[in-house]
């Protein structure tokens, strides 16, 4: 047994205690997949990330294995950006001082920080989220599964950028807000359909949310992955805006907006979104809530 350093990190939130917790675990080369699964079914968070050594040649500063606690992803939005945050803080040595560049099963990616001190904001580099399926023969499916009526107007839709999110829209705020899904129908349709999760959203009148500047209600349900609901979901948020751009959506939210998440389990996060309609970089500020070692 030996010990390795180990961060938890507050992801899309500047407070401790909101946002998206991410456990992050240093130096972790000589662990294998079935202790990082272990580690990760034991912190009981939606993502635990492991530090490695970068694969030659990738011209990554690090390589990065995310584990949901029902398996590995290829990549996830809040664990890439706390993970960067808690190397940041760490020192983590950088090949070029302006980029960071992480490695992981999507591919590598570029990460930036923007502003100063405790205001700064990481942000990622997400893949490019491709366009799966289209399920507009399924909406009365969706809608039994999410216990709610979803919105015929644009259809809902399957997008892929490591993890595969079905995305559909409702009419409003209040209606995100009072969502109570059928988590077994959730999971049923998640398994069917090869999806990572559900990702049920709202555009929202800028004037009726001033203080935010929030464009976007959303939120994440994936029960396939051991995740009922995660708090603030990057890879959702990172491949949203391809859905918009797809179904004539993106001029509502413009190219720079703010999407809000994870108030109905009181966790309160906010994501920046930038996007060329194709691809996509997220961002927020994080903060570190625990420090230490794990042993393994």
């Amino acid at each position: 047994m030996r010990a390795y350093p180990f961060r938890q990190v507050d992801v899309f939130t500047a407070r401790p205690f909101l946002g998206n917790p991410v456990a992050v675990v240093f130096d972790a080369d000589d662990l294998s997949d079935e202790q990082m699964r272990a580690i990760a079914r034991w912190t009981n968070l939606s993502e635990t990330t492991f530090f490695q050594q970068p694969s030659p040649n990738s011209g990554a500063d690090y390589r990065l294995r995310i584990f949901a606690p029902g398996g590995e992803l290829p990549f996830a939005g809040h664990p890439t950006v706390g993970s960067a945050h808690a190397y940041i803080e760490r020192g983590g040595a950088r090949r070029d001082p302006d980029v960071m560049r992480q490695e992981c099963g999507a591919g590598v990616l570029a990460l930036r920080t923007v502003g100063e001190g405790s205001e700064s904001l990481v942000f990622a580099e997400t893949p490019e989220a491709r366009f799966v399926h289209d399920f507009n023969t399924s909406v009365e499916a969706i809608s039994a599964a999410l216990s709610a009526s979803v919105a015929t107007e644009t259809p809902p839709a399957s997008f892929d950028n490591g993890p595969v999110w079905l995305f559909t829209r409702l009419e409003s705020s209040a209606a995100i807000a009072a969502l109570k899904p059928d988590m077994a129908a959730v999971e049923r349709l998640s398994r069917d359909f090869s999806l990572t999760g559900i990702a049920a959203f709202a555009l929202l009148d800028h004037s009726a949310h001033a203080e935010e500047a929030a464009a976007v209600h959303i939120r994440a349900f994936a029960p396939a992955f051991g995740v009922p609901e995660d708090p603030v979901t990057g890879s959702a948020n990172g491949a949203l805006p391809s859905y918009l751009e797809r179904f004539g959506l993106l001029d509502r939210t413009g190219r720079e907006y703010v999407s809000m998440q994870g108030m109905e389990l009181g966790r309160d996060g906010r994501v920046h979104v930038r996007t060329d309609g194709k691809r996509t970089q997220i961002g927020g500020q994080c903060v570190t809530v625990i420090e230490g070692e794990i042993r393994a």
